[in-house]
């Protein structure tokens, strides 16, 4: 089941689609301005791509080349049987299966339909020789009929060891259901982070597929949209994620060459230095609070070997507003621990963990145990204090004592491992809050392959720009995020104009009262730079939108239903541009197609009880918007959108 941290990336990993309806009516009355005065034109054309890693880096292994391809597992296994099925039953081997074809774990009602309840909405899992379908509808009647919504689902995330979540493919987009299967207590459940109402299927971007399966290729530009067939090799996740791709490795064996020495050929961890092992497990397991791929650098580019922080900046909270307990911290909390800083930063995660083999329950105890004796059985080591009865009584267990479990604090019926390793374990440190102008953001290593400063700045800037976006509880209405990342954006864009994803996060910090023609100016410079980019394209509509462009809001929206035809929220966005510039039966169709799609809309409803009040039925007008607070959960959500009705239908 994809973790809540990473469900936040989807959220992403830059465009809070969620409150986009929000987002443009706040920005449209609170800002409303004449048009901008017209902008001096600038010849902008992407930035050269700094020096590719893959290329320049200094290694011995041949296969980090962006030309040596990926071959699959079928191929290791024709040499490395034995190694390879072990691999295969453990949780990352299983890591993603098509639903028709993979191992069952969860538990399905004798009848095949599992019913459960959550807020105003019933869920049901219905599973049969034919596949599986989640089935979402309104538990009490509205006052307009809502039907239920039925997704199919063709593939499982997740070994099943602490849970699955479900995946439906639909012309090349990719969408997660809003039901998971939670492993440790044997139920369903909402996946972490739905709001049911607010999104009945959620977008998934290309870095949550790039950790929970074995390779994808995206469609530049869309946020949801993959080329075909969606899993080239396998669905799970491979061997070639810790060894790089196979292809020249392959060719070498099968004509018969064997290495002299070491094999450059394919990489084995083993011959890598810690900050380069640590590097491999930190492209999954240290996802931060955001995210920033490296100017001129992509995710998938990233080989074994390489040195990850050259792809992917890594941003965690300040400590005084970090949660120790989430889920995919545990690589945080690893570097926390004495047993790595006193190590000389040696330690990697595998000096615990076997990637290749999990060892069974009988065998759990003693097989960490050892581990920890690898370390602490010298003589000079510091014996354990528990008396041998307690000891024996927890089966001689370290990790029971000094790496307890404890809830998540990000994701529901999920426990983790504490992994700080403390010698007396216990509560985790509360937060402390932040003082204002105090960057909520740290990156999370400063390492021997850590970018010159203005890089860094660059990074921090988008980070920032993406995390006050988000509208984070503990630091609602902090103008001061926007403003950190502003000043980095700005000196960035001094130095690298064609910049197209500082450019975008320049456009989000712009939310201020007078500030419309500077967001102009930064949106249409990131669709200038890139034309098919989401969050490119929603920046230029909130811009135009707000500064009374709508020819251009209406043009640039429907660039944004081109790139992604089959979600309901740029239709919505449409008929937001639509309502804006008073041409109600516009509005009204982009409605009336959203509503097929996602009838659980609650904006897309608002704003077709708008249309229909304007076109004198005021009767069933009234009765979509109320139907429309029904589907909210929230009740600030439920006041904000009888609000928004009320403004526009104010005679």
């Amino acid at each position: 089941m994809p973790d809540a941290s990473r469900y936040s990336r989807w959220l992403v990993s830059g465009v809070f689609l969620l409150l986009i309806g929000a987002t443009l009516f706040a920005i449209w009355y609170f800002t409303r301005s004449p048009p901008p005065t017209p902008i001096e034109e600038e010849a902008l054309v992407p930035d050269p791509a700094p020096p590719d890693p893959r290329l320049v880096f200094d290694t011995p292994f041949r296969n980090v080349k962006p030309e040596v391809r990926y071959v699959g597992d079928e191929a290791c296994a024709k040499c490395h049987q034995s190694v390879t099925q072990s691999y295969h039953a453990h949780p990352m081997g299983r890591s993603a299966a098509f639903v028709s074809k993979g191992m069952t774990v969860e538990k399905y009602h004798p009848s095949g339909r599992t019913v459960f309840s959550a807020g105003s909405f019933d869920l049901e899992v219905e599973r049969s020789p034919e596949g599986a379908r989640h089935r979402i509808r309104l538990r009490e009647p509205a006052p307009v009929a809502v039907p239920e919504v039925v997704l199919p689902v063709e593939i499982a995330i997740g070994s099943g060891t602490r849970g699955r979540s479900y995946l439906s493919v639909e012309h090349g987009s990719v969408w997660q259901a809003p039901v998971s299967w939670y492993g440790p207590e044997a139920k369903w459940d909402l996946s972490p982070g739905f709001r049911l109402g607010h999104t009945v299927r959620r977008a998934i971007q290309p870095a949550c597929l790039y950790c929970h399966v074995d390779r994808v290729e995206p469609i530049p530009g869309a946020e949801n949209r993959y080329r075909q067939p969606l899993f080239p090799k396998q669905a799970a996740i491979g061997c070639e994620r810790c060894h790089g791709p196979g292809e020249l490795h392959v060719a070498e064996r099968n004509a018969g060459a064997r290495p002299q020495g070491m094999d450059t050929s394919i990489v084995n961890p083993l011959h890598l230095t810690p900050e380069l092992q640590l590097a491999i497990c930190e492209q999954c397991h240290l996802q931060g609070e955001e995210r920033v791929n490296r100017r001129g650098r992509d995710l998938f580019e990233f080989r074994p070997g390489l040195p990850f922080e050259q792809f992917v900046s890594v941003y965690v909270r300040h400590p005084d507003i970090a949660s120790v307990n989430k889920s995919v911290g545990q690589f945080e909390q690893m570097e926390q621990s004495r047993c790595f800083t006193q190590s000389g930063r040696r330690m990697v995660c595998t000096s615990c963990h076997d990637p290749h083999k999990v060892p069974s329950p009988e065998e759990k105890d003693a097989h960490y145990r050892q581990r920890c004796l690898n370390c602490h059985n010298k003589p000079t080591a510091r014996k354990c204090s528990l008396p041998e009865p307690d000891r024996q009584a927890k089966n001689d267990s370290c990790f029971t004592c000094h790496m307890p479990r404890a809830a998540s604090s990000n994701i529901i019926h999920t426990s983790i491992t504490d992994h700080r390793v403390l010698r007396k374990p216990g509560p985790a440190p509360v937060a402390r809050g932040l003082p204002f102008g105090t960057s909520p953001l740290i990156r999370f290593r400063s390492g021997p392959f850590t970018p010159p400063q203005d890089e860094l700045d660059r990074d921090l800037g988008i980070a920032l720009a993406r995390f006050g976006k988000k509208g984070v509880k503990e630091l609602a209405d902090r103008s001061d995020i926007r403003v950190l990342a502003s000043e980095r954006l700005t000196g960035s864009l001094a130095i690298w104009k064609g910049d197209a994803d500082a450019w975008s996060a320049l456009a989000n910090t712009r939310a201020e009262r007078g500030q419309a023609a500077e967001k102009f100016k930064a949106a249409t410079n990131a669709v200038t730079l890139a034309p098919t980019s989401e969050p490119a394209l929603i920046a230029l509509i909130e811009a135009a939108t707000a500064s009374g462009e709508f020819d251009l809001a209406e043009s640039t929206a429907g660039k944004l239903i081109q790139n992604n035809p089959h979600a309901s929220q740029p239709l919505v966005i449409r008929a937001f541009v639509y309502l804006s510039r008073g041409e109600w039966a516009k509005a009204e169709a982009d409605c009336i197609v959203a509503l097929r799609i996602h009838p659980l809309h609650p904006e897309a409803r608002v704003y077709l009880a708008i249309c229909l009040y304007k076109k004198g039925d005021s009767i069933t007008a009234l009765r979509e918007a109320q139907t429309a607070t029904r589907l909210e959960s929230d009740p600030r959500q439920k006041a904000f959108l009888m609000d928004f009705y009320r403004r526009f239908t104010r005679p």
